[in-house]
């Protein structure tokens, strides 16, 4: 991790006084991963269901493929097939988590 992600990382830890451990190592992402997420970041959001922010840990990679609009109906099945998948692994919405990743939320 390069030394200006570090720092940013540390600033935002010490300005968050509510962020626990559990937050930090609980990151978003696919059941399937068995290595390390090669990209992911940490967003201040509130989440549906949860009365104040929180620093969550998103793991990229494994949400870009939702990201894009699909271009063939084999693609839009693959999203769909990946999306549920997500789903049924994470206590989020997939798409609250699509709309942080946008900045729409």
């Amino acid at each position: 991790m390069p030394i200006g992600a570090r720092l940013l990382l540390l600033l935002l830890l010490a300005c968050s006084a509510e962020l626990s451990a559990e937050q930090v190592k609980s990151c978003l992402q696919s059941s399937l991963r068995n290595t390390a997420c090669p990209h992911q970041i940490y967003r201040a959001v509130q989440l549906p269901d949860v009365n104040k922010m929180a620093v969550r840990c998103i793991c990229v990679t494994d949400f870009s493929p939702l990201l894009a609009p699909a271009t063939t109906p084999e693609a839009r099945l693959a999203q769909l097939r990946l999306k549920q998948q997500l789903q049924s692994d994470l206590p989020i919405e997939v798409e609250a988590i699509l709309q942080v990743l946008r900045r729409e939320r």
